[in-house]
């Protein structure tokens, strides 16, 4: 927004800027939330030695690392928005704790249950796939699990090497950004233009009691109402008034139809005390194609609200005619007086009894949610890819074995060489074009590539590490420790 300032000094004018203001916060409506989920890391594994009088050469005690905690979504039937969102963005699990000597394990991290509320949609902000979709009440649903615990040197005793020098490193928890889109889960939408009576006619029919005022916008946020009728319950959502262009975004347009993709029969109230009661119909009619033509297959009810005026009744009689003769099931109601409510009750009851049973498409979608990206795929899996840069080794369970190894122990340059001759990546790498002295990049490590694999070689690579390393060296090669 601009203004143009007189100044009377120097007679000419001033452009200034001024910040135009948003919207109020009590009627925004908290929709959607984005946030960060990490998953806790894996506890790493420990290196000792059991000391014990009259226990000479005890072996190798080090426990492995426990398991980081996992990440659920939980279901809350007591919230009705992502408002919480809004100051706590970042949620990480509990990483697992270290192993210890005597073979003891660390303790588990402790699992984070983030609660939303019925109806959220889970989104990876990146790749825009859905992660998640709770519809039920106290719903719980694993998104991410916690990185797996480094093995203790205890685990790598064998019959050739009885006083291992080495652990690993816990499995580092996965993360992503997470978009959360509430889309409210009712049996039946109540939809309109504003001020026509939706909220009325929601407090007539349930005991919810939504805000009821004579001026457009009254509700701001979508209301539910818990029906009770014939021993079966139904429940009913009063969706915020609908503008002419809401498909575009005008008003609220977007936060408000959301609400309506999850609704199973939809009560379309139109005000007849208006005179444009017949042109409004048809544009938010025309709305609801706009946003998504699915919504055009949902039973629709028409509820000709206001008949307790005498010119009301009138159009009302006119318009339930008009929709008699095309097929349209409708009701003239008052939802102040309650005329016609009963009859319009037992004609969503009817609608709702002839659509078949909700079924939890998306259970296939989320199965493989709670499970480790590196979990049952082999080493031989990996891309060789070669960049200007570097060669580009690419591969689930290649990348977390690297990330795992613990660079402080000689012997696991050992194992992570061996690893890559019997997995095949040195000759690929040898295929590929790899000199002497070229960068090699597994993940977030980067390596310079030698055909020299002589353990003297490894060891001196290993000690020019611990030379650079802030610190000492972290224990000795032999049994039992060097002084």
């Amino acid at each position: 927004m601009y203004m143009y300032d007189d100044d009377d000094d120097e007679g000419e004018g001033e452009v200034t800027q001024e910040r135009g203001r948003g919207i109020p916060r009590e009627m925004r409506c908290f929709d959607t939330a984005k946030i960060y989920v990490k998953a806790g890391d894996g506890g790493d594994g420990q290196v000792a030695f059991r000391r014990e009088k009259f226990v000479p050469q005890g072996g190798p005690s080090g426990g492995n690392g426990g398991i980081g905690g996992a990440v659920y979504i939980v279901a809350d039937k007591n919230m009705n928005s992502l408002d919480g969102f809004r100051k706590k963005v970042h949620h990480r699990a509990e990483a697992g704790k270290r192993g210890l000597g005597s073979k003891c394990a660390g303790r588990n991290g402790r699992d984070l249950e983030i609660l939303v509320p019925p109806g959220t949609i889970i989104r990876d902000s990146r790749s825009k796939k859905i992660i998640a979709e709770i519809t039920k009440a106290e719903q719980r649903v694993m998104v991410l699990a916690g990185g797996r615990g480094g093995r203790g040197n205890a685990s790598f005793k064998t019959a050739k090497n009885k006083a291992p020098m080495i652990a690993e490193l816990g499995e580092k928890g996965r993360e992503f950004w997470a978009e959360m889109e509430l889309k409210l889960v009712a049996d039946v939408g109540i939809i309109g233009i504003p001020n026509a009576g939706k909220s009325t006619l929601l407090a007539s029919v349930s005991a919810a009691k939504p805000k009821i005022a004579d001026y457009p916008f009254t509700t701001i946020v979508p209301n539910l109402g818990v029906v009770e009728r014939d021993y079966e319950r139904m429940v009913f959502a009063d969706i915020p008034g609908l503008l002419e262009g809401a498909s575009e975004g005008i008003g609220l347009g977007f936060e408000f139809l959301r609400h309506t993709k999850r609704t199973r029969v939809l009560i379309h109230v139109i005000d007849c005390a208006s005179e444009t009661c017949f042109e409004a119909y048809d544009a938010i009619r025309t709305e609801l194609e706009l946003f998504d033509e699915a919504l055009l297959e949902k039973p629709e009810i028409v509820a000709l609200n206001k008949v307790d005026d005498i010119e009301a009744t009138e159009r009302a009689l006119q318009m339930k005619e008009k929709f008699d003769a095309e097929g349209i099931s409708s009701h003239c109601v008052s939802a102040v007086t309650g005329e016609g409510v009963e009859e319009l009750l037992a004609d969503v009851q009817a609608a709702l009894r002839a659509l078949p049973p909700v079924e939890d498409a998306w259970a296939a979608d989320i199965a493989e949610t709670g499970v480790r990206a590196a979990d049952g795929k082999s080493i031989e899996d990996f891309t060789i890819d070669d960049t200007p840069y570097a060669f580009v080794v690419a591969g689930e369970a290649i990348e977390r074995f690297t990330q795992m190894t613990n660079w402080d122990y000689f012997e696991s340059y050992k194992r992570f060489g061996r690893v890559l001759e019997m997995a095949g990546i040195d000759a690929a790498l040898n295929a590929a074009g790899a000199g002497e002295g070229d960068r090699i990049i597994i993940g977030d490590f980067e390596f310079e590539w030698s055909k020299d694999r002589r353990d003297r070689t490894l060891y001196e690579s290993f000690r020019q590490r611990v030379a650079d390393a802030p610190g000492g060296q972290r224990g000795s090669r032999h049994w039992p420790h060097a002084s």
